[in-house]
């Protein structure tokens, strides 16, 4: 022991020693690039930041752009064919009635020119201003011309029309686009004509395109350019039919291609580049390309025009403009530099202040340590003069070791004692962090529902007005429906005692023609199916604004069954297709509740139900009463849950839902309100076969 003593007091003596012959001088340690070395790494690394947000912020907008752009361009392609596709119907029903003409089913009998240029001239009038049909032939059953309406002196050709030839194949309406030799784009149809099952010519309609091309520019809001392929046109006819319209024919503008048609105010260069390239086919019409006219932008995209027969005649080049999209993007861009600078020269400004405080700090600290050794130095004297005492320090450590193990044990004493507080520190900590989940689920909870809530208030409004206008004009409906079968009735006992014979079969047959009888039994029938439609939509807003009240949380008397019954209306989307809701209610007395959270509560139970279904089952509602509560039981035929997580279910937070499809508060949220009410929530469960939630609550 009295060595162990020799040694320390030595080591000591020896580290005192060198402190106190080691001078430190505070004017020899700087500060000065403390500021420099955490600046610099800091303003290089909020710069990589920015950096990094706008590149990040640049790809998601051009791919936003990019879509937004792929998406226009699918549905103009869309419209372009449904436009297309509603010209040939208006041309399909003008030709039908031409084909029931009985005077000119007797000229094309006959093949009598000039009967037939005589009955048809009224027809092509009315078609040519109304329908914009400039194109009226008739042909022999071989596809040989008999007339043309616009040129009736050239006859007895045989046309080589793709669509002509199609139905002279197939003996049926058809119809598509061809290209005449003066660039004309028409939509032609073709239909055979028929009597009396023989099959006596043909007839064709066809209008051009460009009231189609102009009504999708406005629909669409979008440009467009026609170019079509030189090889394919005749220059001296195509240079003539455009001076004779007014247009500037320019044969020479492109390469291998003609401008047909466009809507811009002049063509941009940019975009003649591009179509003096040759087209490589499917990659040219799937790719944007940057066009600009003055201090717009566009993006131009085309794609090929076929005729009937697959023969690609031209390409149709749409233009969107995208000149909005730049300029916000090129704005966000300039607002987030700016606020990345500020708030990188506020945190610049704020770190040299702080390293400033601490720089003043250390020099502090320094000028005090070098005080401490010179106190250290002077205990060194002071130490050597009490190695004197060392017997004596001997004597008390002897006396130390003595009692080592009574300290020993105190020692262990406390340590424990700190133990049992650190332990119970714990639990307060942990219970505290459920009681935080806890209220962190409920806020969610609050602030969801007063979102629906206002959400649902809104959409209730608004469709109420509109059903009360339908309900109205329904009931009207019907007593003027009321009203016209009296006066058709009264009209016939007239006609039947004044009108001769001949008018009166005249008048029945065509009443029984246009089924007038049939009109006027199916019409009640009509308005009794739409008036219970919009009783059903009544109903349907009714329980929706029940169930999201956001008046508050207001304890009341509610009828529980009620309270299911607006439940279940709620989500009949997510179960009738996946799941027979059978009800079971009994007799229950009135509960003193906020209605409004059960029916969060049985919202919550229900959908759970429709999500552990997966193909088709069935879902048991059964409430009943005993004593003083009301027991609600919800059953489902699902796919169950794991008994090692039943336990679970009820934390905050916890899903066993594909991340993404919950958030793990919809039981969570369930047990809170069920004990706010206190009230007791079990649950059964068996993986295959299903579900079991059984609620208590307290009249």
């Amino acid at each position: 022991m009295e060595a162990g003593v020799k040694i320390q007091c030595n080591f000591q003596h020896a580290i005192i020693r060198k402190l106190s012959h080691k001078s430190i001088n505070p004017d020899n340690m700087t500060y000065s690039n403390l500021r420099k070395q955490v600046l610099i790494p800091l303003s290089l690394t909020f710069l990589v930041l920015l950096g990094s947000f706008l590149y990040s912020a640049y790809i998601i907008k051009s791919n936003n752009i990019s879509d937004a752009l792929n998406r226009h361009y699918h549905e103009t392609q869309s419209l372009f064919n449904e436009l297309l596709t509603i010209k040939f119907e208006g041309m399909l029903s003008t030709a039908e009635q031409i084909v029931n003409d009985p005077a000119l089913q007797q000229g094309m009998l006959h093949q009598d020119r000039a009967r037939l240029l005589v009955q048809a001239t009224t027809y092509y009038r009315k078609m040519v201003g109304a329908e914009g049909i400039t194109r009226f032939y008739f042909h022999t059953p071989d596809g040989r011309n008999l007339l043309r309406l616009h040129r009736p002196q050239q006859y007895g050709d045989l046309p080589t029309g793709n669509t002509l030839q199609r139905v002279m194949e197939t003996k049926s309406p058809a119809h598509g686009l061809e290209l005449a030799s003066t660039g004309a784009l028409t939509l032609c149809m073709v239909i055979p004509w028929y009597s009396e099952n023989r099959l006596i010519g043909f007839i064709e309609l066809g209008a051009e395109i460009d009231d189609v091309v102009r009504k999708l520019a406005a629909i669409s809001h979008t440009d467009y350019l026609i170019a079509l392929d030189k090889a394919l046109l005749d220059r001296s006819n195509w240079e003539a039919v455009n001076t004779g319209l007014g247009y500037v024919a320019d044969w020479e503008l492109l390469p291998d291609k003609v401008i047909s048609g466009h809507s811009l105010v002049r063509i941009p260069n940019d975009l003649l580049a591009i179509l003096s390239r040759p087209s490589t086919g499917a990659n040219d019409a799937e790719d944007w390309k940057n066009v600009r006219l003055d201090s717009t932008s566009f993006a131009a995209r085309r794609f090929p025009l076929v005729e009937t027969g697959g023969r690609t005649i031209g390409e149709f080049v749409l233009l969107h403009d995208t000149t909005r999209m730049s300029q916000d993007f090129y704005n966000f861009v300039f607002k987030v530099v700016i606020l990345g600078l500020g708030l990188c020269l506020v945190l610049f400004a704020f770190a040299w202040r702080i390293l400033g405080q601490v720089t003043s700090k250390l020099q502090t600290a320094q000028k005090k340590l070098a005080d401490e050794v010179d106190n250290v130095h002077k205990a060194n004297l002071q130490l050597e003069q009490e190695v004197v005492e060392r017997k004596r320090v001997e004597a008390e450590l002897t006396h130390l070791n003595d009692h080592l193990e009574e300290r020993v044990s105190q020692r262990t004493k406390a340590l424990e004692e700190a133990s049992r507080e650190l332990a119970e520190g714990r639990n307060q900590l942990e219970q505290a962090y459920l009681e935080l989940k806890s209220r962190q689920a409920m806020i969610l909870h609050q602030d969801k529902m007063a979102c629906i809530g206002l959400l649902a208030a809104g959409v209730a409004h608004d469709i109420n007005n509109p059903i009360g206008f339908v309900t109205n004009n329904l009931e009207e409906l019907r007593d003027y429906l009321e009203r016209l079968r009296v006066f058709i009735e009264i009209q016939q006992q007239i006609a039947e005692k004044h009108a001769e014979n001949g008018v009166l079969v005249s008048l029945a047959n065509e009443r029984q023609k246009l089924g007038i009888d049939y009109i006027l039994e199916d019409f009640d029938t009509l308005v009794a199916e739409s008036l219970d439609g919009a009783g059903r939509i009544t109903d349907i807003v009714k329980n929706l604004r029940n169930f999201s009240r956001t008046d508050g949380v207001e304890y009341r008397l509610a009828d529980i069954n009620t309270c299911l019954d607006s439940t279940i209306n709620i989500t009949h989307h997510e179960l009738r297709y996946k799941a027979q809701v059978e009800r079971n209610f009994g007799t229950l007395p009135m509960v003193r509740c906020c209605p409004e959270q059960l029916n969060q509560v049985f919202m919550n139970l229900l959908i759970n139900a429709a999500h552990a279904i997966e193909k088709q089952g069935k879902v048991t509602i059964t409430t009943w009463a005993e004593e003083q509560f009301v027991f609600v039981e919800i059953a489902d035929t699902g796919c169950g849950i794991p008994a090692d997580l039943l336990s679970k279910i009820f934390e905050p937070f916890f899903t066993t839902k594909e991340v993404g499809l919950g958030t793990g508060l919809g039981l969570s949220i369930v047990y809170d309100i069920i004990n706010q009410h206190k009230g007791k929530i079990t649950v059964k469960s068996k993986p295959g076969e299903g579900t079991k939630f059984t609620i208590m609550l307290p009249v």
